[in-house]
């Protein structure tokens, strides 16, 4: 099958917006190449990395946010997403111009691997299946992302992995809504969860995450459901929700009854102009336990009392 890879040119300020408006315009993934990224690894006195200085120089300060969409994708109402973007952002933009090429689908395996690196979050260790791991994290959950989950910069998904350490998960019963490959889901029973339901509406995100819930050994605890999820029909003592804004504010409605009374939900996908909106309206039936920014993003864990 063939994709469009659609390159947009920004900055590193606008990098996680504008993987943002990829994603919300219907990209299967998205990738970001910052020269600046690599600048900050070679201040790091204890990094053994190096890059051709004459390279460094050439680079014009730009950064290559990368999307996947059909072939039949319309571009041109990418670009218009992308002019509102510019008329109203409060930080440099870059240029926002757009490339496109072909790709096909085993090409694209390959791109996301260039851009994949392990995540290292106090006790777990996310890793690509395909790199052999040497650091001291005790908990590994390795993963073949396929086409259900984006590389480059994972903000989001790192901040909730993090947080569901914060919670007791021995004999748990836990949601993860959105799944994606199942990292989320995956990390919580590695991490002594009883029982795992992993919902995505994308069925090769269902076709993923049960594949590396098998590589990781824990499919017998886990439960996939490909759909919207009926969140009346059970209760559960945590949920792992890594989504935007408004997807978690349409939840609101059902989700505070489907959490066990002393149980967490894990929220996350906020950008920090939207995150004090959700913050309030889960207030009325949850209590902020920890709040986490990294970059242009926000992610909390709420327990309910």
């Amino acid at each position: 099958m063939q994709w469009l890879r659609v390159t947009v040119d920004t900055t590193s300020e606008c990098a996680d917006i504008v993987s943002v408006i990829l994603m919300e315009a219907g990209s299967e993934g998205v990738s970001v190449s910052d020269i600046n990224d690599v600048k900050e690894v070679l201040r790091d006195k204890n990094s053994w990395d190096y890059a051709d200085e004459e390279l460094l120089k050439k680079n014009n300060g730009e950064v290559d946010v990368i999307g996947f969409f059909g072939k039949d994708f319309e571009i041109e109402s990418l670009k218009h997403s992308l002019d509102v973007f510019r008329e109203n952002s409060a930080f440099p933009t870059g240029s926002l111009s757009v490339r496109v090429d072909s790709v096909k689908d085993s090409d694209w395996a390959n791109e996301w691997r260039k851009y994949y690196r392990p995540i290292e979050r106090e006790n777990v260790a996310i890793v690509p299946c395909w790199l052999k791991y040497g650091g001291n994290c005790d908990i590994k959950v390795f993963i073949d992302p396929g086409m259900a989950f984006g590389t480059g910069r994972h903000e989001t998904t790192a901040m909730c992995v993090s947080l569901l350490q914060k919670i007791d998960l021995n004999s748990k019963i836990v949601l993860d809504i959105g799944c994606g490959s199942g990292i989320l889901g995956i990390s919580a029973l590695k991490c002594g969860a009883k029982h795992c339901v992993m919902s995505d509406i994308d069925s090769n995100a269902i076709i993923s995450a049960r594949e590396n819930s098998q590589l990781n050994g824990v499919s017998e605890s886990a439960e996939f459901v490909c759909g919207n999820l009926n969140l009346s029909e059970n209760r559960y003592d945590v949920v792992l929700a890594n989504l935007t804004a408004d997807i978690l504010l349409r939840l609101f409605e059902t989700l505070p009854d489907a959490v066990n009374s002393g149980g967490y939900v894990v929220i996350s996908g906020l950008i920090h102009e939207r995150a004090d909106e959700v913050l309030q309206k889960y207030s009325e039936k949850f209590k902020l336990v920890e709040r986490l920014c990294e970059g242009e993003w926000q992610a909390m864990l709420l327990n309910k009392e």
